[in-house]
């Protein structure tokens, strides 16, 4: 029984992909046509390369350093994920110093990023229904700008309970406010929704805090961050093209094109099963006893870009690269953003005249994306702070932890 149930696991990995796709094609074919919001240009052909600024976010290491000095020229933005708040106010963190040297001497905008500290939910309720905290915040997300001269900053609030929707759009407005009287950008990251079913498990938990319209309205961009797609419930690509064709569609009719930056993955998923021990309580001769099993579980990984690019498979549906390896409870899927799938998005860019697009993250990329990209835009240029800067605060550092 144990060998069956590994058996209809391994089918299951390998039909993942086909009924994604069959099911992504039926949902482009019934859905109604989507009415463009008010003031926003319906989709249209537009030249390839017109796709606006991008945004390349990183987390400090070597590889972030080496791949941001090697392809700077095609960087219009890079966001350093190296700051957080916590439920205090308290602004965490430093520039890191290698990227911010490249940066300056390239010319590139630096917009770091503050998240949430620990992506913590309680954290960021504490903060959001907290007047002292919220202002503590926002005063040292200005004094910091200004004694960095970076551009601004970007919000990376994660892990929130859509009951918080209302506070969290007030503190992006207060916090685009302030940012704005010095001269400093503010744009946040956004999770990626298809509609806005008030009783799904994904709006009430992760996505559903983010009014698009609000947060459009006070802040200069948002990052639609369209990954994953997938999850362990439901494996497939990182962001198949379908799908990420209807988070654009869906997000057009709350916001408009040119306050949009279309969030997308660089990296690799692996999907896989493992043999697990588990404990069971069992009645045995009338005791109860633990009994150990094992069981074949799916799991899978997130990381850079691998695998070579003639190892490769290609989904015309979902536009995705992967590879298969193995058989049965040796069976190996991998999804690949390479520069098939990357150029194909890209085009949704300019389809759907939006702002740019959102990189996650720099040192993780198969080196192919990098011919489909021009000379950067730098077109985020603040308006110049004043003359007199704020001195810098001592901020404890913030740990980062280098995953994907």
């Amino acid at each position: 029984m144990k060998r069956a149930a590994g058996v209809v696991l391994s089918l299951f990995l390998l039909a993942a992909s086909s009924a994604h796709a069959r099911a992504l094609r039926t949902q482009a074919d019934d859905a109604p046509a989507v009415e463009p919001a008010p003031g926003q240009l319906a989709p249209s052909a537009r030249p390839s390369d017109d796709i606006g600024t991008g945004v390349f976010y990183a987390l400090p290491g070597d590889a972030a350093v080496a791949s941001f000095r090697a392809h700077a020229q095609n960087i219009g933005v890079i966001a350093p994920q190296s700051f957080s708040l916590d439920a205090h106010g308290l602004l965490r963190g430093t520039l890191p110093a290698g990227l911010a040297a490249i940066a300056r001497q390239q010319g590139v905008v630096i917009m770091p990023l503050v998240i949430n500290a620990g992506f913590s939910r309680w954290g960021a309720e504490r903060l959001l229904r907290s007047p002292s905290a919220r202002d503590q915040a926002i005063g040292a997300l200005v004094d910091q700008a200004r004694a960095l001269e970076v551009a601004g900053w970007q919000i990376d609030f994660e892990g929130m309970h859509s009951i918080d929707r209302a506070a969290f759009s007030r503190f992006v407005a207060d916090a685009a406010a302030a940012l704005h009287r010095h001269g400093k950008l503010l744009s946040v990251a956004v999770a990626a929704r298809t509609d806005d079913d008030p009783s799904s498990d994904n709006f009430r938990t992760f996505s559903g805090v983010y009014d698009y319209t609000a947060l459009a309205h006070s802040a200069d961009f948002l990052s639609i961050m369209a990954y994953p797609e997938s999850d362990a419930r439901h494996p497939g690509p990182l962001a198949s093209y379908p799908w990420v064709e209807q988070v654009v569609q869906h997000v057009l009719q709350e916001a408009p094109g040119d306050k949009i930056s279309l969030g997308l993955p660089t990296y690799q998923s692996d999907w896989m099963e493992r043999r697990t021990r588990v404990s069971v309580r069992e009645r045995i001769r009338g005791k109860i006893r633990h009994v150990y099993h094992f069981v074949y579980r799916l799991l899978h990984h997130n990381g850079p870009v691998t695998v070579a690019p003639d190892d490769l498979q290609w989904d015309p549906v979902l536009k995705a690269s992967y590879r298969i390896t193995g058989s049965g409870h040796s069976l190996h899927i991998t999804w690949v953003e390479d520069q098939r799938s990357f150029d194909a998005k890209l085009h949704l860019v300019a389809q759907y005249h939006l702002r740019g697009y959102s990189v996650w993250r720099i040192g993780l990329e198969s080196p192919g994306i990098w011919n489909q990209l021009p000379a950067a835009a730098r077109n985020l240029t603040p308006v110049p702070p004043p003359v007199i800067s704020a001195p810098a605060l001592a901020l404890p550092a913030l740990d980062v932890t280098d995953q994907p």
